[in-house]
């Protein structure tokens, strides 16, 4: 009887697996090439603000996100406006009308995927409080990466709730 009790009492917890947790700011552990850090902000609106500051490159991007049965974070970017509109137009009418670069910034250059019918443009492994990143290329989970002076594990760790 207590083996059934404590079963069922070890699945309530399993199964009560819930984003409050999950929410807070994951940093990544290093500078990738000695340049790159990337921070995640997840708030319990299921909101996302992504922040990836390097070099001469600051890219800050806002969306939502949503959480699979197998601990995979998937983050959505928000569209702007104008992302399909310049699809429209035809070569001679791109040629005449001048170009407002002010509306390429903060847009996602990552490409929109599907999976198990969730759209995303980035995900990532939830594991003990750490994010492990998904290559954007291979979908492969990046287990090392290049650092200031040499190769090391890679992943996003909590910083604050």
């Amino acid at each position: 009887m207590k083996k059934i009790f404590f079963l069922l009492l070890l699945l309530l917890f399993v199964s009560c697996n819930s984003n409050r947790n999950f929410c807070g700011t994951y940093r990544s552990n290093f500078a990738q090439l000695g340049f790159f850090v990337t921070q995640i902000k997840f708030n319990t609106d299921s909101t996302v603000k992504f922040n990836k500051a390097g070099d001469l490159m600051n890219e800050e991007l806002k969306g939502k996100f949503k959480i699979s049965r197998n601990n995979i974070a998937y983050i959505e970017f928000d569209k702007l406006k104008y992302d399909y509109a310049l699809d429209t137009l035809s070569m001679g009418e791109l040629l005449e009308k001048p170009i407002d670069t002010n509306q390429f910034q903060n847009m996602p250059l990552y490409d929109l995927k599907f999976e198990d019918g969730i759209p995303y443009h980035l995900k990532f492994k939830i594991k003990y409080n750490k994010l492990l990143v998904y290559n954007i290329q291979t979908g492969k989970i990046v287990r090392r990466s290049k650092g200031s002076k040499n190769i090391a594990k890679f992943y996003l760790k909590k910083i604050a709730n």
